[in-house]
């Protein structure tokens, strides 16, 4: 399933080692690197692509696929700083042939691909400071022989894409126009700025339709590099909430910074509860259901919803199989739930909204184990069941490390002092977490 998205600028003069302090100058877009990490750094997905303007380009969209990706800023003065990654050559192989049909396509392997700037830079913030094992695998591609409308089309398409049971993420890396002021390096053109005001207002409001009617020489006469990772953005976005967090010129180059959940049902949760304090239980269910439009959220499934009040629990109700037409219904009942009728809490009152975190975990079907040796608290979730009372507990929770602490939590649920004797069955889930 697809995660998030996000469109970065690439300057390295934003790096403290490559800037010595100038990179102040670009505290705009420095802040919102910097959030970008915080935000979407933690859930890091198992698969991204990387979409840059200045990584190796055959025609059309070129994949640079690699067993591993390496790269360092020597260019910039700050050798020191290196980068690598995993690649996920299998994966790109697959993506470009189903592309192939569609777009034009070209694509090579080779053992190591190098980095350029134009992934390194949102690379570093997002990543430098996460463990190497969770480092997501990457597929490196450049879409500057895209038209505007074949970028368009191409992140429609990739939203449609099945990715089985890999989270995948967006990375589409551009600088806008590199004529903005007088002292740009390109030099100045009137349509610098004209044309990245009209960039800042798509992504502001999720709506393509001006840079699909840009005059060629118009796009040529702006000096970018970003334009097509931008539409493959706000293709993938379509329906989606762009979070825009920044824009700015400080250089003469033109830095935006946007991001989007790609998977709706966090936000969908939130909604229900915003909607139910507002105008009531029927008007929240029918949003929930609404939300049927989104592919991920039509079919049926089972799911928990948590909230977390400033990282505590406050509330967390789920369902082990399917009880409504769509998992778009099945998360708005089990958000109200989760805020209303979680007997271990009070009702959740309108002012706490803004305090939550919310998640939702979707999950497989429960298959029986035979015996404890089938577990994994981390990967598994639990259903401890003995004379009629059941106790369920999700997978990879904090302070939950062991198979005995798993099962004895979940046994204590249900009401037996612990689960022996018990019959024992195991699920997995995805989490979709509320990005900020």
């Amino acid at each position: 399933m697809w995660t998030w998205e996000c469109f970065t600028p690439h300057p390295p003069i934003l790096l403290p080692e490559v800037g010595g302090g100038r990179e102040m100058e670009s505290g705009k877009s420095l802040d919102a690197m910097r959030r970008l990490g915080g935000i979407l750094g933690k859930t890091p997905p198992s698969v991204l692509l990387i979409l840059s303007p200045h990584s190796p380009f055959g025609g059309g969209i070129t994949f640079s696929l690699a067993e591993s990706y390496r790269g360092d800023f020597g260019a910039f003065g700050a050798s020191s700083v290196r980068l690598a990654f995993p690649g996920a050559p299998e994966e790109g192989l697959i993506l470009a042939r189903d592309l192939g049909g569609e777009f034009p396509v070209h694509a090579g392997r080779d053992r190591i691909v190098p980095l350029d700037h134009g992934a390194l830079v949102p690379l570093y913030f997002l990543f430098r400071d996460l463990e190497e094992e969770k480092l997501p695998r990457i597929i490196l591609a450049n879409p500057i022989g895209l038209s505007l409308d074949e970028a368009f089309r191409l992140g429609r398409r990739l939203a449609e894409i099945k990715t089985g049971e890999d989270t995948w993420g967006l990375l589409a890396s551009g600088d806008l126009s590199h004529r903005v002021t007088s002292d740009a390096p390109a030099g100045y053109s009137p349509v610098g700025a004209l044309f990245d005001s009209m960039v800042e207002e798509a992504l502001r409001e999720n709506d393509p339709s001006t840079l699909l009617s840009l005059d060629p020489e118009r796009v040529k006469q702006a000096g970018e590099c970003g334009l097509r990772s931008a539409l493959v953005f706000l293709g993938m976005a379509q329906r989606r909430k762009v979070r825009f967090l920044s824009y700015e010129a400080p250089f003469g180059v033109g830095y935006a910074t946007a991001y989007a959940p790609l998977h709706a049902a966090a936000d969908l949760a939130r909604e229900t509860l915003e909607i139910y304090f507002r105008e009531g239980v029927g008007r929240a269910k029918g949003r929930a259901a609404a939300a049927r439009k989104f592919p991920e959220l039509d079919g049926k499934a089972a799911c928990f919803v948590t909230l977390k009040k400033k990282g505590i629990l406050r509330g967390c109700i789920g369902t082990l199989s399917p009880r409504k037409d769509s998992l778009a219904e099945e998360i708005g009942e089990n958000a109200l739930s989760a805020a209303l009728d979680d007997p271990r809490f009070p009702p959740l009152k309108e002012g706490e909204l803004k305090d939550l975190s919310i998640s939702v975990d979707v999950l497989s079907t429960p298959e029986a184990v035979p015996d404890s040796s089938f577990l994994d608290p981390k990967k598994y979730g639990v259903i401890v069941e003995k004379g009629g009372a059941r106790g369920v507990l999700l997978p990879d929770l904090d302070g939950v490390d062991t198979v005995e602490a798993q099962t004895g939590i979940a046994a204590r649920k249900a009401g037996l002092p612990s689960p022996d004797g018990a019959s024992i069955s195991r699920f997995t889930v995805k989490r979709i977490e509320e990005l900020a």
